[in-house]
């Protein structure tokens, strides 16, 4: 099949994306005629030279991807010895495999490379047959020879026969898989004691003498990184809209055409409590969830604050806010509740409306109507519309104009003042923030934050909106905040840290307590305070307090309900003292829905092991010498 392959393929022009296939193919496959000057050695591997062209080859597959995927990388991110290593690394394994290959008799036979490329789909006809002309064509524009493309096409294959016949070993029974599923899927409540730095807010005092201390020793939290202002003459509409002129006649016309779009649609202020639930979740979770919701709203209903019920109950992100969620329309939420939201009159709270996220309690704060504006009301921003539109007409003629005197030597402001417009200083900002306050890309960024004070960058800009003429006008050094600008900074720093040492103290306390010869009685007296958590798993995210790992560690490793031997920090400086509650095995039905992809994710993370194992093996066990460590630096 190679034979016909190569006997049979002329060209066409490759289109646009499967030429985009082919590069994905030659990153992965490699690639010649790269330079090889000096050494051409870079390391062996068991004898096998690592050629300096393979190294740079691989170098530069490997720096581009980074750089497509990552567009706003920094170019010394490719440039570090950490990276050129990974590279090296790369390299050597791939030597270690072939070599093992070779030791196995393990070697991709011409069929199963025929058949690997011709079920390319970029190789493909529009009836899904392999197309010689295609594949051909592709070759050429690539640069590579068919026997070349087929030679490292087995290459890889021939290394992925090697893993695949490490990995069987590895492959999972379902009891295997069991395990894993029930240790990744048993959740754990608490009960806890949580002391907090606020606790002791009114105790602690922040002398001068601290705060100044504290300044000295942390400049570097307070340095302001080095800034730049620059002069812009933008041709946006946005920006040259005020120079135009709309008449009265104008936009009444505009009114009259376009009343309808000038509606103003019904809107609701709305806050909601999140009871966190999933369809595939347990039933036993299910009904929790559901009492739950039941009872928070017969609370709701029976005039709680609703708040302050979301702020210490609702799962999700607007808790913070009292549930919260502004001012929406009709379209911005989910149908179920939006439906609900839109039904209820202002001060109403729904009964609990189920979503793909969960049970929900909304409350409707108030209520806007749909309304068509009148003309008063609408002629502001129909006049902004049309000068917007009446300016977009001008921008690139003004753009081409502005360019021509600029190239001439002209400064932006003469050249502003000659084509009746206006420049903008802006005001002082870090260099690295152009890209995100103007919308330019990293290169014109980059170009802009690199002229001296008083130049001018030759070309338009492409911003939001449109292009933008830009001169530096100065440079502004690295600096140190004054003082008094973060005072308050300061002592909010010293107050979390003196209230976390106080939390602390206090928890350890009654750690003591509760674990000492008197814990019956201390029991007693700190009951009102123990609160059990919701459960969680083994990621370490306890819904109540925050991550913790070694709290979450506890918890699992419990064999008992005691106290847990430590008092443990959380994220925020509050101390918790805790006990397990309860462990809840991973849900039956779960494993039955859900048996087949762990089977085959948990197969998959074997093979990967297994794997990973036993190139570990092999380089232990080789004969790897870097003879050109130089170019790693």
């Amino acid at each position: 099949m190679l034979e016909v392959m190569r006997e049979n393929a002329s060209g066409w022009i490759v289109k646009i994306l499967f030429a985009i296939i082919i590069i994905v193919f030659v990153f992965a496959f490699g690639m010649s005629g790269l330079n090889s000057s000096g050494d051409p050695t870079v390391a062996t591997v068991n004898g096998q030279a690592i050629t300096r062209a393979e190294y740079e080859a691989m170098y530069q597959r490997a720096a581009e991807n980074l750089r497509r995927t990552n567009p706003d990388l920094p170019p010394a991110q490719t440039r570090s010895p950490e990276f050129k290593q990974m590279v090296l690394g790369e390299l050597i394994s791939q030597k270690l495999l072939l070599g093992e290959a070779a030791k196995l008799g393990i070697r991709a036979s011409d069929k199963e490379v025929a058949a690997g490329i011709g079920a390319v789909d970029a190789f493909k006809d529009a009836n899904g047959n392999f197309d010689q002309q295609r594949y051909q064509t592709a070759l050429r524009d690539i640069r590579m020879t068919p026997g070349d493309f087929e030679e490292n096409y087995r290459r890889d294959l021939t290394m992925e026969k090697v893993k695949d016949a490490v990995g069987v070993p590895a492959d999972l029974s379902e009891s295997q898989a069991r395990q894993i599923f029930d240790w990744l899927g048993e959740t754990a409540a608490i009960d806890y004691i949580e002391v907090l730095p606020t606790d002791f807010r009114n105790e602690i005092k922040i002398g001068e003498t601290e705060i100044e201390a504290y300044y000295q020793a942390n400049q570097d939290r307070f340095q302001i990184p080095a800034q730049v202002t620059l002069r812009t003459l933008a041709f946006t509409p946005a920006s040259l809209a005020k120079f135009q002129t709309v008449t009265d006649d104008e936009i009444k016309a505009y009114y009259a055409a376009n009343k309808d779009s000038l509606e103003e649609p019904a809107q609701v202020h709305a806050r909601h409590i999140l009871v966190a639930v999933k369809e595939s979740d347990s039933q036993a979770d299910q009904e929790k969830a559901k009492a739950r919701i039941d009872k928070l709203y017969q609370e709701a209903k029976a005039g709680a604050d609703f708040a302050e019920l979301a702020k210490k109950n609702s799962d999700g992100p607007s808790a913070p806010n009292g549930g919260d969620l502004g001012w929406f329309g009709k379209g911005a939420m989910i149908p179920d509740f939006e439906k609900a939201a839109f039904a209820l009159n202002k001060g109403g709270v729904s009964e609990p409306v189920r979503t793909q996220f969960g049970w929900h309690i909304i409350m409707v704060e108030d209520k806007k109507e749909g309304t068509t504006k009148t003309f008063d009301e609408a002629k502001d921003e129909i006049k902004a519309r049309l000068a917007e539109e009446k300016a977009s007409d001008q921008a690139n003629d003004l753009l081409d104009q502005a360019t021509d005197r600029l190239v001439s030597g002209m400064s932006l402001t003469d050249i502003a003042s000659e084509l009746g417009l206006e420049t903008v200083t802006t005001d002082p900002m870090p260099a690295q923030f152009l890209g995100q306050a103007f919308g330019m890309n990293a290169d014109a960024a980059k170009a802009v934050s690199g002229l001296t004070p008083g130049q001018a960058y030759k070309s338009p800009v492409a911003v939001n909106g449109g292009y933008m003429l830009v001169e530096k006008v100065e440079d502004i050094a690295p600096s140190i905040m004054a003082l008094n600008l973060v005072r308050q900074t300061i002592v909010n720093t010293l107050e979390n840290q003196k209230g976390a040492e106080l939390a602390g103290q206090e928890a350890e306390k009654i750690h003591a307590a509760l674990t000492g010869p008197d814990a019956e009685a201390a029991a007693k007296q700190y009951a009102a305070r123990i609160k059990t958590s919701r459960p969680f798993n083994r990621q370490g995210n306890i819904p109540e307090l925050g991550q913790s790992e070694p709290l979450t560690k506890a918890a699992f490793n419990a064999e008992d309900n005691g106290w847990f031997k430590l008092v443990y920090t959380m994220p925020g400086g509050g101390a918790v003292v805790a006990r397990l509650n309860k462990r809840i095995p991973a849900p039956e039905k779960t494993w039955e829905e859900q048996k087949q992809f762990w089977l085959t994710q948990a197969g998959q993370n074997y093979r990967r092991e297994a794997v990973a194992a036993f190139m570990d093996d092999l380089s232990k066990n080789a004969q790897i010498d870097i003879t050109r460590p130089d170019i790693l630096k």
